[in-house]
């Protein structure tokens, strides 16, 4: 039984590199057996939401999420689809990114290869449609940041494998946010958090930085967990799931620092991070 890709675009006021990503998919060497573009420009729902009425319009066994300033490789759906043929087991595929570097060349920005979980942007990532499905897609209350990260995580606990393929590329030609752009939605932090506590350990530990200490940033956000968001259901954290969450954290990342120091990063991204 053949199988197809419907690819999920959303987009929010940038019509100006909309275009260039259209571009790319038209000249794939395996067609989408669909595009769909949700534009958000005046709604302002947010990614979740768009996302989550675009792979519900289309009927394609396979969903490939990207977003509106992506350059998608000639072989990118061709890619996925031999990742699928070959991993019939999976429930999705996490891709590799490349970016731009200050002077135009093209340089590699993925996780680190020490991340578990924190990772699956939606940048290029690719989802079955049967699991959308069962796991109720995107978590809605997200409005902008981490709706990925979480989406992936409901389907990893729900038994379902994400591989990383590190051969199906996507190329983000403008670097993808940092805690620097993200840290005024602790909204966002809270429900991953709420999402699975263990797996968000690793998260706060990749926040701990010396620009985010220096900063004051790391600081702002541990008082910002704690505090009820405006317009939020979410529970914010207790003072022990606070002091829980964090100390922790900082061992995990002491001891990132220690093994960086004496043996350098993991050498390869574990085939077993996200069973």
């Amino acid at each position: 039984m053949s199988i197809g890709v419907d690819v999920v675009i959303p987009t929010f006021r940038r019509p100006d590199v909309l275009p260039r990503c259209l571009d790319s998919l038209s000249k794939q060497t395996i067609a989408p057996e669909s595009i769909e573009i949700i534009d958000d420009s005046e709604t302002d729902f947010g990614p979740g939401i768009s996302r989550n009425i675009g792979w519900k319009r289309g009927s394609a066994d396979i969903v490939a999420f990207l977003d509106d300033d992506c350059v998608a490789p000639s072989n990118w759906i061709e890619t996925i689809l031999k990742l699928f043929e070959k991993n019939d087991f999976i429930g999705g595929i996490e891709g590799a990114m490349t970016t731009e570097d200050d002077i135009g060349n093209i340089v590699s920005h993925n996780p680190p290869t020490r991340f578990k979980w924190d990772r699956f942007k939606t940048a290029n990532l690719i989802i079955k449609r049967e699991i959308l499905e069962e796991v109720g897609g995107f978590d809605e209350r997200y409005h902008l940041h981490r709706e990925d990260t979480d989406l992936a995580w409901k389907v990893i606990d729900a038994g379902h494998k994400i591989i990383w393929a590190p051969e199906c590329i996507m190329h983000h030609p403008e670097p993808l946010g940092s805690m620097g752009t993200y840290a005024p939605y602790p909204k966002s932090e809270q429900l991953l958090y709420r999402r699975n506590p263990r797996k968000y350990v690793e998260s706060a530990a990749g926040l701990i930085s010396r620009t985010s200490i220096t900063s004051g940033d790391l600081w702002k956000l541990q008082r910002n967990l704690r505090k009820l968001q405006k317009n939020s259901d979410v529970k914010p954290l207790s003072r022990y799931e606070s002091w829980a969450l964090w100390s922790k954290a900082w061992l995990v990342a002491v001891f990132w620092l220690i093994r960086k120091n004496l043996f350098g990063e993991p050498k390869k991204v574990g085939k077993n991070l996200r069973l």
